[in-house]
């Protein structure tokens, strides 16, 4: 369900693995490819008398005991050429086995001799990788990587060295390519690795958590949607229309400026005549309203600080101004800090209990927590004060229904459909439950009707985009209906998500990965980078995975 109110991100990891895990890339885990150590039985070289004296020689006489790995080392290159290929793989194998002993015994140089010896008889993937392993806890990463390299060239499935790969790239410094690595895994084991699982994670964490950090320096403040701007504007009651001129260079001018802006929706420009207003300062009757509205701004740009610094400043100048305890709230809770959230809202009902905004943001706190009954008391109690708001109305509709009481959230949406039968919001809405019951041709009335009444709302167009996608499975209609919620509000952040998905679900990465990096370009705080980036990093694995093993990624498309 949509909210009205900015929900908290979901863990950037735990969508990553839900993104591995959709169509396009079941098609990948749908079966664990695996790769066992090639050499079976054990068995002793045999040679004769006249082959212990001649080096260059290959043994021959049965019971013989296994040479040192020296004299193998001994036998010219043109003795080898001469092997035939059973007998080369015959020696190869026996020199592996030993190699094995000595790694067994933590003999790590010996054994890596051992197996430096097999691959000039034999090239061999487990050669290299055991090698690998050698230099591996030798602390030898360079080697490492060489010989994980080597053994994927000849099988680039191999799982092991994959995993060693992973390790040497993450000790080197190489995150994206030890993310990579464990992605392939996971992809090939169907995602029954948790140890790799579990490395992707916190590797694609400490990846996005970087770039943003870096992007969010050089990122400009800006506003999100318009239409979710409106949407947390419209969740309070309006304010008085000051009884101010617009006239001239005051501080209340450029406030009565801002104030006209944003009934006209023009935030932008309301956010920039509402800074000018605070520099060159408001007369004490508006100075709170004034510090509330740049402080609105600031948290919904992603300032939290600074928001909550212009709150503070809004209560001391009007300790009475109810609304600024509010927002002050909802600062608290994108941080994780409920004790001060519920603080602000105990501080607002001591000064102004019928104030119906109280217990509506209450009630979305509670929601957001998952604190069901609580919300939805908060909802019936914002009615009873005012039963005109209508997002009061749709909230109790849709956390009912959470509550899993499905047939009074059905007759409390008819009810408020009644009450309020011009309103865009509450078809909308109303059609997300009625998609989820899978009431298809009732869902589309609904979200065509909402269209109807507001052609800028992108969200019922969204909406009406994945019930045809997922329901009807016309993806041309899917695809052009989020591309015109795209054009009705350039910067609705759904309207790209939802083009993402489809597009890299109908297996066409390459133009999803423009739709995730155009998220990027909108998100407005660090987390919402994150949540972008964590998106591109893994559509960019996908592509990679499909260039880099395309026999594989066919077989598991069944193409």
């Amino acid at each position: 369900m949509s909210d009205t109110f900015p929900p908290s991100a979901p863990n950037h990891t735990d969508r990553f693995r839900r993104l591995l895990s959709h169509r396009s890339w079941q098609l990948y885990s749908a079966l664990a490819l695996s790769t066992t150590l090639a050499g079976a039985g054990i068995y002793w070289l045999t040679r004769s008398n006249k082959d212990k004296k001649d080096h260059h020689s290959v043994p021959e006489r049965p019971g013989a005991p296994l040479p040192s790995v020296e004299e193998y080392d001994s036998l010219s290159d043109e003795t080898v050429a001469r092997l035939s290929p059973e007998e080369r793989h015959e020696i190869a194998h026996r020199l592996k086995s030993r190699g094995n002993a000595a790694f067994s015994a933590k003999q790590w140089e010996t054994a890596a001799d051992f197996y430096t010896q097999a691959l000039r008889f034999e090239i061999c993937p487990v050669f290299y990788a055991n090698r690998g392993a050698c230099y591996s806890n030798l602390g030898l990463t360079d080697l490492v990587l060489h010989d994980c390299n080597e053994a994927l060239k000849l099988d680039p499935c191999y799982v092991k060295a994959l995993l060693r790969r992973a390790h040497a790239h993450e000790k080197l410094g190489v995150l994206g390519e030890a993310l990579y690595d464990f992605t392939c895994v996971c992809l090939l084991e169907g995602f029954r690795n948790e140890s790799a699982a579990r490395a992707m994670e916190r590797l694609l964490k400490q990846i996005t958590e970087a770039k943003a950090k870096e992007m969010i320096k050089a990122k400009p403040p800006r506003l999100p949607s318009p239409t979710f701007v409106s949407a947390y504007l419209d969740s309070f009651k309006s304010e008085m229309r000051p009884s101010l001129s617009e006239a001239g260079n005051s501080g209340d001018a450029f406030y009565a400026r801002a104030y006209r802006a944003m009934q006209e929706k023009d935030y932008d420009v309301a956010s920039s005549y509402c800074d000018k207003a605070i520099d060159l300062g408001c007369s004490s009757k508006y100075l709170a309203r004034a510090y509330n509205m740049q402080g609105t701004f600031l948290f919904l740009k992603g300032l939290a600080g600074a928001a909550m610094e212009r709150f503070q400043r809004s209560i001391a100048a009007d300790p009475g101004y109810v609304q600024s305890y509010i927002k002050l709230s909802s600062v608290y809770l994108e941080q994780g800090n409920y004790v001060e959230t519920y603080k602000q809202f105990e501080q607002a009902i001591a000064l102004e209990r019928d104030d119906p905004d109280i217990y509506y943001h209450r009630g979305q706190a509670e929601y957001i927590g998952g604190n069901y009954e609580a919300a939805a008391r908060d909802y019936v109690k914002t009615i009873e004060l005012n039963d005109t708001f209508v997002y009061a109305h749709i909230q109790l509709g849709v956390v009912q229904y959470k509550l899993g009481q499905t047939a009074t959230a059905m007759a409390t949406f008819l009810k408020t459909l009644a009450k309020f039968p011009d309103s865009s919001d509450v078809r909308n809405y109303y059609g997300e439950l009625l998609a989820d019951q899978q009431k298809i041709p009732e869902a589309t009335a609904m979200f065509d009707k909402a269209i109807a009444l507001d052609p800028h709302n992108p969200l019922p167009l969204i909406n009406m985009a994945m019930l045809m996608y997922q329901a009807m499975a016309n993806v041309d209609e899917a695809l052009r209906l989020c591309k015109q919620a795209l054009e009705v509000d350039p910067a609705c952040d759904a309207a790209v998500a939802s083009l993402a998905q489809i597009l890299l679900e109908q297996g066409k990465p390459e133009e999803a990965i423009k739709y995730y990096e155009m998220a990027i370009g909108l998100a407005r705080t660090q987390s919402e980078l994150e949540h972008a980036i964590s998106y591109v990093e893994a559509t960019k694995s996908q592509i990679r995975f499909a260039k880099e093993h395309p026999q594989v990624a066919h077989s598991l498309r069944g193409d």
